[in-house]
């Protein structure tokens, strides 16, 4: 895997399988993009790149918030200034230096990457696909921007799977992420025709298969 400096953040660059095209080469972006290598993630066909996050508790939040567990940091709410910055200095840059598709570029996340993800729907059209796995809705304020601000970015594919399992045995807002991620999935099955799954499982199970499947689900629309 190559590792970049771009911007402010470190990138790492993994290749398909198939190796790269001479001409235009689809891509997937993926924020916490130490996953790459802890979950061994692969493609047949798309570029995959990981941006490493300098702090996600900033960068993948939309606005600040007060941290929802004592003695953890606040939510910086800083993902404008994080999409600005990925779509004006490391998308250009990895677009001339891998030959990449304007046209076929997804982007998605894990968790609060995932968020982070589907939120650049109202701020860019630059992504064919967004895809976002647990996604963290619970985060304040979220569903219900969601479910009355219209999208920018209307024509993307968009795919959501979160587990009815998520936030059991906590005792903030973090107990009812199922039913806060319930909401988001019915405004954009509404609104674009997203393609949503609920699944059996808790917050952190099963993420490389869950990976697995919608690393296959973005290959065959790119």
């Amino acid at each position: 895997m190559e590792i970049l400096n771009l911007g402010s953040h470190r990138i790492g660059v993994r290749f398909p399988e198939k190796g790269l095209r001479k001409g235009k080469n689809p891509a997937i972006l993926l924020n916490d993009g130490e996953l790459i290598e802890q979950l061994n993630l692969r493609t047949e066909r798309a570029v995959l790149v990981g941006v490493y996050p300098n702090n996600r508790l900033s960068e993948y939040t939309p606005w600040p918030e007060p941290a929802i567990r004592p003695g953890t940091p606040d939510f910086g709410g800083q993902l404008g200034q994080y999409h600005r910055e990925l779509n004006n200095e490391i998308l250009p840059a990895l677009i001339d230096e891998y030959a990449l598709d304007t046209e076929k570029l997804a982007y998605g996340g894990y968790s609060l990457g995932g968020l982070a993800a589907v939120m650049s729907l109202w701020e860019t059209e630059v992504f064919a696909s967004v895809f976002s796995l647990c996604g963290s809705f619970w985060y304040p304020g979220v569903a219900d921007f969601i479910e009355e601000h219209p999208l920018l970015n209307r024509s993307a594919r968009v795919y959501l799977q979160n587990g009815t399992r998520e936030g059991k045995g906590h005792n903030n807002r973090l107990s009812e992420a199922a039913a806060y991620a319930q909401r988001v999935h019915t405004a954009l099955r509404t609104v674009c025709g997203a393609k949503t799954v609920f699944d059996d499982n808790g917050h952190h199970d099963r993420q490389n298969e869950r990976f697995c499947t919608v690393l296959r689900w973005v290959e065959q629309i790119l």
